[in-house]
């Protein structure tokens, strides 16, 4: 989360938030606990006041050493690329739908449950992984362009959301 962007929205410095946040006992809170503690107080105060409260316990958490980033609360990491491509969403999810189809492993994973779906705004083909992980690669309209969206959750460990963010990176390039 983008302190910078935490201080301008709540106008508050981000020190203070540290500050009020410690002297409240929020490292003593879960992660659920205290963004329902900041969503609460940021009812009436803030648009979407829903969305700053989970970004404010995300930036607390990191900054207090509980997570780090792409790390969810449960421990977990996740992780996104993104490319856009000069293709028109129908063409470019072909595209990567038939890509995908055709590899028998990614990353040394085999990929199981492949599924794809689309709505009027998005298409995306997903499948999951031995070790747990979630992966799905989404094709959003932007114009006569495309952008195509690399997402994969629920990585067991720091080091292998790195190597499969490498991963990625490359396949966005090739599919591009």
């Amino acid at each position: 989360m983008n302190i910078a962007s935490i201080e301008k929205a709540t106008n508050k410095p981000w020190e203070q938030w540290v500050r009020e946040l410690d002297e409240s006992g929020a490292r003593a809170l879960s992660h659920t606990d205290l963004a329902r503690k900041l969503y609460d107080q940021l009812s009436g105060k803030l648009e979407n006041h829903g969305w700053w409260a989970q970004g404010i316990t995300v930036a607390y958490e990191q900054h207090i050493g509980k997570r780090v980033p792409g790390q969810l609360s449960n421990g977990l990491f996740e992780l996104a690329v993104s490319k856009t491509v000069a293709l028109p969403r129908d063409s470019m999810f072909k595209k990567a739908v038939e890509w995908f189809e055709k590899q028998c492993e990614l990353n040394g994973q085999i990929p199981m449950k492949p599924r794809s779906s689309s709505t009027p705004k998005r298409s995306t083909w997903r499948c999951n992984f031995v070790d747990g992980s979630k992966f799905s690669a989404t094709v959003e309209a932007s114009g006569e362009k495309s952008k195509l969206i690399l997402s994969h959750t629920a990585i067991p460990s720091k080091s292998e959301a790195d190597e499969w963010k490498d991963f990625w990176r490359d396949i966005a390039d090739r599919l591009a």
